[in-house]
């Protein structure tokens, strides 16, 4: 019962914050709504309200300042949005007692835009399961093959750190993991290019800063907002709100659900097995192991990513050798294979 209780509690307070994000700036204890008071003229709105907030509207394709205000009718929560040059003031506590009302003047803040061309954010990194399968064991007998499993599998981690430095559709990341075959540790150290399908739209972004909720009251601290390097202040009405700011800029959203394309290749350094490495054997020479690849892949849900590839491995193990002075010969492995790769995604 008390579990329910609080819950229904708690749904309750959800229920109510939806009809007031913000608090009333400037409200005295007994204030609980407010009235509006109107510029130029206008006529002001008849209902009380619960709550104020900082926004924007798009007129004739351009971002203007705007207030949106909150208000019940009857269980409902309604909003609208007016410019903030048509709002003048909050007015509180007009009541018959002794307390004067309180009026409270709404302003537009500054503006600040960003001058620099935009660009898509070309970081990502993927941490990444797979599994592969490579077909039969193709080594010679040495007396022995190697013996490949058919089937192998691993983990990776990839990171392309360098953002749009081969453009805005192709990437460049490194990587390394760990595959296990045959019972043998094996880890590839790889490269890969990215070819990423995106279709991006440039939109304009707005925020507000220090947040949506901040409003001057008379007599109070202003100008307290931090102006980041890069901006720029944009003319605007002579009498400004400067508790707060709003700052835009140009960004390009790319398309969240893009394919691409990757070409791979690196090489492939052991783990501590039984037979790694080149020496001893009688042909140290023809060591050499290296993985190649090309493939596709696709977000799929949210940040988790699905790659399938072709990928070509050259994979070394030194086998025994009756008869060599050094008792094992250098085994060499060429595996063709499929690879269905599972990752988590983070672009930045």
């Amino acid at each position: 019962m008390i579990a329910l209780a609080l819950l229904l509690a708690l749904q309750q307070d959800i229920q109510q914050d939806t009809c007031a994000p913000c608090p009333i700036p400037c409200a005295r204890s007994t204030d609980q709504a407010f009235t509006v008071r109107m510029t130029g003229g206008r006529l002001d709105p008849p209902q009380s309200f619960t709550s104020i907030q900082r926004d924007t509207l798009h007129i004739a394709g351009e971002t203007v300042q705007a207030i949106r205000l909150f208000w019940h009718v009857g269980s409902e929560c309604r909003d609208t949005l007016v410019q903030a040059h048509h709002v003048d003031a909050l007015v509180m506590g007009r009541t018959l007692g002794k307390v004067p009302p309180l009026y409270v003047p709404i302003l537009p803040v500054r503006e600040y835009v960003r001058l620099e061309e935009p660009r898509t954010n070309g970081n990502w990194a993927e941490l990444g399961v797979f599994a592969g399968y490579g077909g039969p064991d193709n080594s010679q007998e040495r007396p022995t093959q190697i013996g490949f499993t058919s089937v192998y599998g691993g983990a990776d981690a990839v990171v392309a750190p360098f953002g749009n430095l081969l453009g805005d559709h192709l990437s460049l990341g490194v990587g390394a993991g760990l595959t296990f075959e045959g019972g043998r540790m094996r880890i590839p150290v790889l490269g890969q290019l990215r070819w990423t399908f995106s279709s991006t739209e440039t939109v304009t972004s707005v925020r507000f800063e220090p947040n949506a909720c901040t409003f001057s009251c008379p007599g109070g601290v202003t100008d307290t907002v931090e102006v980041p390097a890069g901006y720029v202040q944009r003319s605007g009405a002579d009498s400004v709100d400067r508790s707060a700011a709003l700052f835009r800029e140009r960004v390009i959203v790319a398309d969240d659900f893009a394919p691409y394309v990757f070409a791979e290749g690196g090489l492939v350094f052991n783990g501590p097995f039984e037979g790694a490495g080149a020496r001893p054997s009688e042909n140290p020479d023809d060591y050499g192991q290296y993985v190649l690849g090309v493939g596709a892949g696709m977000p799929v849900i949210g940040n988790l990513h699905a790659q399938i590839a072709y990928r070509f491995q050259r994979l070394n193990l030194r086998t025994p050798c009756e008869n060599c002075s050094d008792l094992f010969v250098l085994n060499t492995n060429v595996v063709h294979s499929v690879v269905l790769r599972v990752a988590y995604h983070l672009g930045w």
